[in-house]
């Protein structure tokens, strides 16, 4: 006996193979975009991210914030006009007022700002360009020694060769503290970046990378790398000069006095007690950088911290140049990384405080003797900074007084290229937007959902 089926069974037996083989290749897919996660069990380590809470997105909203429009604008300003894809520029002028008052830009590309960049690729969960970006990293600022640099003219990038730049280059508004060598700060940040990422979506590779850039910020001896020259000078009681170590000894035939250093905030502690939690190798790493960073802290009467520290006389220094002066964005940076592990001092964070609520600005000095302004110039880095500490320390409060703060140095002239940007005053009638303002600030309006 033979049985028949009619053309609704079949019909149904056709629906049932598609949808099995459909099944199989949703699977399959599945199986491609999470492999990392099913089948790597290496380390990864336990960061909770710090993001900014509902009340202060809120914060941000009510005073006219508007990161999505921020960070358009910084992508068509920075990087997408620019032609320095996948890198953001350094700075660009804005123009004037008058015909003569034309646009210029930065000539280099910043390892500390690309970090930036990266960090918020991964906050907004953007792996495909967080995954180009570190690529691209990995292979243009590559120092042939295991180390990375600090920055990077646009001519000496290749793949940027014939695009970039786009503007005439203003060489007078580089900033004189940049370091084009090997650096500490950079290989720092570069290594937090990674292991957010790695976080996030890491695997084996990803952890391989770690690991190297790990390596580049110690010296052979284990020590962190020093790659600042201090030179004693006979100028004054204050007898430093900061220079790229790098580049000094290349202008020398002979060796002089001076101290290999480095800069007090270039040591990222948060990226340190990560790899101290995934490896237990690097918690003397931590532990030593941590000693390091608090024992900076300048006085009660002046509760920032040292420029840097130098392991070859085992001090601290606290000043450059031929004046008592402390810089404040170096101070504020090694805030940052103290409270991000749970280890600013009250009295540092006191002092903010007092800044924000009271005086309503941040100078770009301070002197060391009375704690007094040392200077009149804003220091419009440190409001994005300080946003980052509110949102460590979890005062709301701050976060929203800094904001109020940060407004003055947001452009809102509707026909302006940099609306909704912060922006940096040059002289008297030029405005300058840089990426390292405007990314800072947006990593402290970017929430973690």
């Amino acid at each position: 006996m033979s049985v028949r089926f009619g053309e609704s069974s079949k019909k149904a037996w056709r629906i049932i193979l598609i949808g099995f083989i459909i099944l199989i290749a949703v699977a399959g897919g599945m199986l491609l975009i999470f492999r990392d996660r099913i089948f790597y069990s290496g380390p990864k380590p336990a960061a909770n991210s710090y993001a900014p809470t509902r009340e202060m997105l809120e914060a941000a909203s009510e005073q006219g914030y508007r990161p999505d429009l921020l960070r358009m604008r910084l992508n068509a300003l920075l990087i997408d006009d620019s032609q320095t894809g996948p890198y953001v520029l350094s700075w660009y002028l804005l123009p004037g007022q008058l015909l003569s008052m034309t646009p210029a830009q930065s000539a280099y590309i910043d390892l500390t700002d690309q970090a930036l960049l990266m960090r918020l690729y991964v906050a907004r969960k953007d792996r495909s360009s967080a995954a180009k970006l570190s690529a691209a990293i990995a292979q243009d600022f590559d120092d042939g020694n295991g180390g990375f640099f600090g920055a990077r003219r646009i001519d000496q990038i290749d793949r940027l060769s014939g695009k970039a730049p786009t503007a005439d280059i203003a060489a007078e508004h580089e900033p004189t503290d940049r370091n084009p060598g090997t650096s500490l700060e950079a290989e720092c940040a570069y290594l937090r970046a990674l292991l957010e990422y790695h976080t996030r979506w890491g695997k084996a590779e990803d952890w391989e990378r770690i690991r190297n850039a790990a390596l580049s910020v110690q010296s052979e001896d284990g020590t962190l790398l020093q790659d600042y020259a201090f030179v004693p000078t006979d100028t004054s009681e204050w007898p430093v000069a900061i220079i790229n170590l790098d580049t000094y000894l290349e202008e020398r035939d002979e060796p002089v006095e001076m101290y290999r250093a480095m800069k007090l905030c270039a040591p990222d502690l948060r990226a340190f007690l990560l790899l101290a939690q995934t490896d237990a190798q690097y918690e003397p790493l931590y532990n030593d950088a941590l000693e390091i960073l608090r024992g900076g802290y300048i006085s009660d009467r002046l509760p920032l911290f040292a420029l840097a520290y130098s392991t070859d006389n085992e001090d601290y220094i606290y000043t450059a140049g031929g004046d008592a002066k402390v810089d404040a964005i170096s101070s504020i940076k090694t805030m940052l990384r103290l409270s991000e592990v749970g280890a600013l001092p009250v009295q540092s964070l006191a002092w903010i405080r007092e800044q924000i609520y009271n005086s309503g600005f941040i100078y770009t000095e301070y002197d060391i003797i009375t704690g007094a302004a040392a200077s009149p110039t804003e220091a419009t880095e440190a409001y994005g900074l300080i946003l980052l500490i509110a949102i460590s320390e979890g005062d709301t409060n701050l976060y929203a007084r800094t904001l109020d703060r940060l407004s003055r140095s947001m452009a809102t002239l509707e026909t302006s290229p940099a609306r909704y940007m912060i922006f940096r005053k040059v002289g008297d009638y030029r405005n300058m937007t840089t990426a390292t303002d405007n990314l800072t600030v947006l990593l402290a309006m970017t929430g973690d959902g």
